[in-house]
């Protein structure tokens, strides 16, 4: 919310100094405009590395759930009443996927006779 209200401050001040501007030098209205493009590009950079500590803490968790499931698979090869657990959870989110996917399609092809229809 801060950010948009920046924004929106923002351009509001551009669009203020442009109806003013007529009294400017064009070399001020190349440093006015080499300022918004250096903002910009900080906003830019500032995005950038958000995106690239999101990536680092989500290939930190995929690590992390990889050594869980290894460790469930240990355990599920040590004791078979574990393995029973484990396959029928994995039989229940196939049949889960194979429900699911069937419901699109349907409502899919309901849209499409819809869709035809018309």
């Amino acid at each position: 919310m801060r950010e948009h209200a920046e924004l929106l401050s923002s351009v509001r001040d551009d669009i203020t100094d442009f109806k003013t501007s007529g009294s400017m030098s064009p070399r001020m209205q190349l440093l006015r405009e080499r300022a918004a493009i250096h903002g910009n590009i900080s906003h830019m950079d500032d995005v950038i590395s958000q995106a690239q500590a999101t990536r680092a803490v989500l290939g930190s968790q995929r690590a992390l759930f990889t050594d869980v499931q290894g460790k469930v698979k240990g355990l599920g090869d040590k004791f078979p009443m574990i393995r029973s657990l484990l396959g029928s959870i994995r039989r229940r989110r196939s049949r889960d996927t194979l429900i699911l996917s069937a419901v699109i399609a349907a409502c899919t092809l309901f849209l499409i006779i819809y869709w035809l229809s018309k």
